[in-house]
């Protein structure tokens, strides 16, 4: 479970709403949308 801070919610992480823009994966929560993280692919690929 992931938990997100701006709406409270309790999210499954395989609810989680990826997508990648500027070589950084984004995470958000699929309730309100909120940015949960973004991360860079260490592998520089």
């Amino acid at each position: 479970m992931a938990h997100c801070r701006y709406c409270d919610a309790d999210v499954d992480v395989e609810a989680l709403v990826r997508h990648e823009t500027d070589g950084l994966l984004r995470v958000h929560c699929p309730e309100c949308e909120g940015l949960l993280g973004a991360y860079r692919d260490p592998a520089g690929d």
